[in-house]
């Protein structure tokens, strides 16, 4: 299975079929001094891990080109905010948790009152030893409850949510600073594709690690991992947007010809959410680091895709709730909600870290896709999906999932959209 990582980056191959996941800050201050991005000759290991500090993105910036805010948005995010504030306190799941606090930022409240990161590291997170330092880890999975089933999930939605890296936490009833669990998660990393050596399962379990790595690196990191392989922080943002770039390769071939492309589970459709987080942890790490300009060309290229895609995607969703019928119109609508929200999401966080300025046609389209969002949201309302959820989750979990899921990531795109949040990069 690992040797599909070398493949995928060459472009010769596809990824086995991924885990499903349907994975804010306060708006942010002026914009502020960039995070520095020097190069350091100084290599993390198990030896001196305990030194390494966190350091949080500091550069703030919103969309250049915000919706105007109407009722429409508004009762949107009221109904998103619902599911969200119902579904995602449960302390039962902390996957949707980490989603909850992307919607709804760091001090967000379980249902019994308790504080949802405190929550997450005292009941799910365990201690780990990694060469004599105790660090921390969050495991995919305990029993039948889902905790992380991509690498840095959690991770990746804590520097999401501006969680201080210096806060303290309760693990295995110790006490750990969260930073330990960054510290662990550098050293676990390992990525060789030319000897077919890897920790992540395959390309799809790679862009939550690479957006939370970077997220809060401090400079260009190299690093020994564990297991003894030699990394850098810029290789493993090379290998995501390889990934991506070769992945996208049909779509940007459709779009030169004016062809039309099919969704039958190929290339990019097989990635979590559409490919939308291979772009997302792409677009951060590269913005972050100024990496070389070829690199950031390259995510930049996804633009133009992005817009491509989106009236044909919508096609390909009318057509297939047309054929499916009655039975399927929840999925159906769930499926929309994913993209949309998903599109907003990413594209108004590329807007914002500069990769490109909207066009007024682009504008159009970004406008078209938050009424998208806003119709979903008051179909899934009125047609009383939103009140059976608990029978929803008994009969469909995946079902259940992705309407929680995608409600978290809907209410983000939305308000990047609406300029009341951003992005720190």
């Amino acid at each position: 299975m690992l040797s599909l990582l070398l493949l995928i980056a060459c472009g010769d191959s596809e990824p086995p079929q991924p885990t499903e996941e349907t994975p804010e800050p306060a708006a942010p201050a002026a914009q502020t001094a960039p995070a520095s991005a020097a190069k350091t000759a100084q290599v993390w290991s198990a030896q001196n891990i305990a030194q390494l500090m966190p350091q949080p993105a500091s550069r703030a910036a919103k969309t250049p080109v915000p919706l105007e805010s109407s009722e429409i948005y508004t009762s949107t995010l009221a109904i998103l905010g619902g599911i969200v504030d119902a579904e995602a306190t449960d302390p039962e799941n902390p996957w949707a948790i980490g989603h909850g606090m992307l919607a709804r930022g760091a001090d967000m409240k379980l249902r019994g009152g308790q504080d949802a990161v405190d929550w997450l590291f005292s009941e799910y997170a365990e201690e780990f030893d990694a060469g004599g330092a105790t660090l921390v880890r969050f495991p995919r999975a305990r029993g039948d409850i889902r905790i992380e089933p991509h690498t840095d999930l959690i991770l990746k939605a804590l520097t999401e949510a501006r969680v201080d890296p210096e806060r303290i936490v309760t693990v295995g009833g110790n006490p750990h600073p969260v930073a330990d669990l960054y510290r662990g998660s550098l050293l676990r990393t390992h990525l060789d594709p030319y000897k077919n050596h890897s920790s992540f399962d395959n390309p799809n379990d790679v862009p939550w690690a690479v957006q939370g790595l970077a997220a809060w690196a401090p400079g260009d990191l190299t690093w020994l991992a564990l297991d003894g392989t030699a990394m850098k922080l810029t290789g493993l943002i090379g290998f995501n947007i390889a990934v991506l770039d070769s992945e996208t390769k049909f779509i940007a071939d459709a779009m030169r010809s004016g062809a039309d492309f099919e969704r039958k589970g190929q290339a990019i459709f097989q990635y979590t959410c559409g490919g939308a987080h291979l772009l997302q942890g792409a677009a951060l790490a590269a913005a972050r680091f100024d990496s070389p300009p070829a690199l950031k060309q390259t995510v930049a290229k996804q633009v133009d895709q992005m817009f491509y895609r989106l009236p044909r995607e919508l096609a390909i969703y009318d057509a297939a709730a047309k054929r499916l019928g009655p039975r399927y119109a929840t999925t159906m609508m769930v499926q929309r909600l994913k993209f949309t929200g998903h599109f907003l999401e990413s594209m108004h966080k590329l807007a914002a870290m500069g990769y490109y300025t909207p066009t007024p046609e682009q504008q159009v389209l970004l406008e078209g896709a938050a009424k998208q969002v806003a119709l979903v949201a008051q179909g899934l309302e009125k047609s009383g999906a939103l009140s059976e959820l608990a029978s929803i989750r008994e009969e469909d979990e995946q079902l259940y999932l992705d309407i929680v899921g995608d409600a978290a990531h809907a209410i983000r795109g939305l308000e990047l959209a609406l300029g009341q949040r951003g992005v720190f990069y």
